[in-house]
């Protein structure tokens, strides 16, 4: 067993299951890993991959009670660093650094952080901060996947992709996510976040199928030693930060979320009709260019900006409140 035994196995692993999925609808249809290129095999090996790193994360919430929007950026750090070495090498570590930086720190991350916000949003009822954030959030998100699928690929030597394929890869997705997101609400009813907890015959498990597929990846010269060593290196500092900021009580992310509470339905097609709609304007909008610069460039740098920028700004902040913290503790 991977959960204690006193819950339904279905319950967890529900939730599981969903996050999951949101990770897997931002690295492979937000940041388009070219979705319509993988075969039979690759998806074989993405579906328990994103399995794993989605329990990894919803046991870190619980166990370190990971609580803000600091921890967020942890946990999004730590899901990027761990699926560009399981999961997508060959797109996200080709290039070291450059790739590190753009594409595992910067693009995975960050949509990393948005996906732990959408299941947030939709795991959290019908609190007004969490709908406004999902409306908010369906803005921006669907301006920049459209602007992206639409110039990216062919800055990166594959093929164009045309609106209707980016729709109905968009579309699968969402549907996916509605059918388990209905799961997750009737399978969670007497769920606590404490069932979220991986036991050690659990993280066992995990560790085994992580590590097959690094092997796996170093076996098929998707991945370099020097790659995974550098990478080991930052999720172990990631994991050190959550560690560091760990406590035994106090209130989580998961608060209000489980069990799951689904929004009100007009909130939900509000949402996807405006991340729609966005997206298929910020797709069909011209290239707008000033000298070399041009709507590739500006999610580019940004990606860039917020690789360079979170785990530096995270450390020193952190390491900032603990000084402040030791100082007002020290008896005068």
């Amino acid at each position: 067993m991977l959960t204690s035994p006193s819950v339904s196995p279905l319950a967890p692993w529900s939730l599981r299951l969903l996050l999951a999925a949101v990770l897997a609808f931002g690295s492979e249809i937000l940041i388009w890993t070219n979705p319509p290129g993988r075969t039979l095999a690759d998806v074989l090996l993405l579906i328990p991959g994103y399995l794993i790193l989605g329990a990894m994360l919803l046991d870190f919430i619980v166990r370190y009670r990971t609580r803000d929007l600091f921890g967020v950026l942890v946990l999004a750090g730590f899901y990027s660093l761990a699926a560009a070495l399981a999961l997508n090498p060959a797109s996200t570590l080709n290039e070291l650094p450059r790739t590190l930086v753009t594409r595992v720190m910067g693009a995975h991350a960050l949509l990393a952080a948005e996906m732990i916000g959408l299941l947030l949003a939709l795991t959290g009822g019908a609190a007004p901060r969490r709908r406004r954030t999902l409306l908010i959030g369906s803005v921006f998100v669907g301006l920049a996947w459209g602007m992206w699928v639409r110039w990216w690929p062919a800055d990166a030597g594959l093929p164009d992709v045309p609106l209707l394929t980016m729709l109905l890869y968009g579309a699968g997705g969402v549907a996916l996510l509605a059918g388990l997101l209905i799961m997750a609400r009737r399978s969670t009813r007497d769920l606590t976040p404490d069932a979220l907890r991986l036991s050690v015959r659990g993280w066992v498990v995990i560790v085994v199928v992580l590590s097959a597929l690094i092997i796996l990846r170093l076996l098929n010269r998707e991945l370099t030693p020097d790659a995974l060593l550098l990478v080991a290196l930052l999720l172990a500092l990631s994991w050190a930060i959550l560690w560091f900021r760990g406590r035994t009580k106090g209130r989580t992310l998961l608060d209000g979320c489980v069990p799951v509470q689904t929004p009100i339905l007009v909130t939900l097609l509000s949402a996807l009709a405006i991340f729609t709609g966005v997206a298929i304007f910020a797709y069909n909008l011209p290239r707008i260019q000033l000298g070399e610069v041009y709507q590739l460039t500006l999610i580019t740098l940004g990606f860039t900006a917020y690789g360079l920028a979170w785990l530096p700004s995270v450390s020193l902040i952190l390491g900032a409140q603990a000084y402040i913290r030791q100082i007002q503790t020290r008896k005068m």
